[in-house]
């Protein structure tokens, strides 16, 4: 079964991938058009005035219960796919990937950044190492990223 993958796609972690322990029960894709009420006297009357990217949010599982192994790997991947860069000065692109990206009938590939992230911990083993977590994660498309240099 394909499993579910986060690949870096540009800077230190280009080509870092985390593949889910376990693929999501749900994911969701979001997609707003924001229009403007015009002043004019007719309700109704809309314009549009630009596209925002689309977003795409999972919950995660991770568990090493079983195996008696700590998850902190796949979490510090995760921190690593969405931590700032210094080369890049901003966090780096990633790609989210479920089987043949794009194929037919298949969720197609989504390119962005990770817009947040909750790490919930929810089982220690005897000496306190974290044995199971879910991740909430949150990435927002992006094609192309530009760093405004602060003053």
């Amino acid at each position: 079964m394909a499993k579910l993958t986060i690949v870096g796609v540009d800077g230190a972690v280009s080509g870092v991938a985390l593949e889910s322990q376990f693929n999501p029960k749900e994911i969701s894709i979001d997609k707003s058009v924001p229009w403007q009420l015009q002043k004019t006297p007719g309700p109704g009357d809309l314009e549009f005035t630009s596209a925002n990217p689309k977003t795409m949010s999972f919950e995660l599982l991770f568990d090493g219960f079983e195996s008696g192994s700590s998850i902190e790997d796949e979490i510090g991947t995760l921190h690593q796919l969405s931590d700032i860069d210094p080369s890049l000065k901003r966090p780096p692109k990633v790609k989210v990937i479920w089987g043949p990206g794009g194929g037919a009938g298949m969720i197609p590939a989504f390119e962005g950044v990770v817009e947040s992230m909750t790490i919930k911990y929810t089982m220690f083993d005897g000496n306190g190492m974290p044995v199971r977590a879910t991740v909430n994660i949150r990435f927002v498309e992006a094609r192309k990223i530009r760093v405004v240099k602060s003053k």
